[in-house]
C-alpha cells in the first residue's frame, strides 16, 4: 500500500514516530468503537485518547455521555476479545465545535437595501460558474425570503 505524500513525509522524521504511532492507534481504536456502537450513539461519541489501559471517549452530550456510560463495559469486553488492553471506558462531555460554529453561521441578519444592491451589483459581475456567485445567490435568496432590506 503507498502512503500518502504527507504520511511519507511525516514517517521519514524519526521525531515524528511516537506520535504517528499514536495516531495510528486511536484511528484503529475509534474505528473498532465506531463498529460497536449504533450508528446514531457512533455520532455523537469520538474516541480521544488511550493511556494506561483507560480508553477516553468524548460525547457530545450528556445524553450521549451517559448511553456511553451505559455500554462502556460491553464496549472494554468487545476492544479486549480483539486484542486491546482495555480495563476502563471514560467517558467525557465534550461538545463538537464545529456543531457549535454550524449553528453561528446560521444567524438571521437583515441587510440595508444599499447592502443588498452592492451585493447584486457585484453578483452580476461574476461569472455564471463561479462558487462566488451561487454563494451571492443563496445570501440573496434567504434575505428575500425572511424579508431583508431597509
Amino acid at each position: 500500500m503507498r502512503l500518502p505524500k504527507i504520511d511519507r513525509i511525516l514517517s521519514a522524521e524519526g521525531d515524528l514516530q511516537p506520535l504517528l504511532a499514536k495516531t495510528r492507534e486511536l484511528r484503529t481504536l475509534a474505528g473498532l468503537v465506531q463498529d460497536f456502537l449504533p450508528p446514531d450513539l457512533a455520532r455523537l461519541g469520538r474516541v480521544v485518547n488511550f493511556r494506561e489501559a483507560e480508553l477516553v471517549v468524548a460525547a457530545a452530550n450528556p445524553a450521549a455521555a451517559a448511553k456511553l456510560r451505559l455500554l462502556a463495559p460491553a464496549l472494554s469486553r468487545y476492544l479486549s476479545e480483539r486484542r486491546w488492553q482495555v480495563n476502563l471506558v471514560s467517558v467525557r462531555v465534550q461538545p463538537n465545535a464545529s456543531r457549535f460554529a454550524a449553528v453561528a453561521t446560521q444567524k438571521n441578519v437583515r441587510l440595508s437595501t444599499t447592502s443588498l444592491q452592492s451585493l447584486k451589483s457585484l453578483r452580476n459581475r461574476l461569472g455564471e460558474d463561479s462558487p462566488a456567485r451561487k454563494a451571492l445567490d443563496e445570501l440573496l435568496a434567504r434575505q428575500a425570503r425572511s424579508g431583508g432590506g431597509d
